[in-house]
């Protein structure tokens, strides 16, 4: 739990600098995300064969993943699936022709 309370002062300090004007600080949210994503996945293997304790843990890790979704909801993250979602709708679909991502497609350019 010691690991999960130095993951959440970095996600305090972290939205103090973005609080701060101090746009620089984003860089750091995907390697806390990073960071947060290695021990769920380790905390989610241990679910199987531990205690409620360890789930007390994973638990507090995603809290503190939706913690870091609000922030970037707040302070206005640029996310690169949302935006191509957003400007190809279709893309997801079986027949979506990758080359239509592409420049010179959204330009209309041949």
């Amino acid at each position: 739990m010691e690991e999960i309370n130095g993951l959440r002062e970095l996600f305090h300090h972290i939205y103090e600098e973005l609080s701060n004007d101090n746009y620089e600080a984003e860089e750091q949210v995907a390697d806390l995300e990073e960071k947060i994503d290695l021990l769920t996945d380790e905390y989610a293997y241990q679910d199987d064969y531990d205690f409620q304790g360890e789930r007390k843990e994973s638990d507090a890790l995603k809290k503190l993943k939706n913690d870091i979704q609000k922030m970037k909801r707040e302070f206005d993250f640029y996310d690169e699936e949302a935006e191509l979602d957003m400007m190809f709708p279709n893309r997801h679909d079986e027949d979506f022709d990758e080359d239509d991502l592409g420049f010179r497609s959204v330009f209309g350019d041949e």
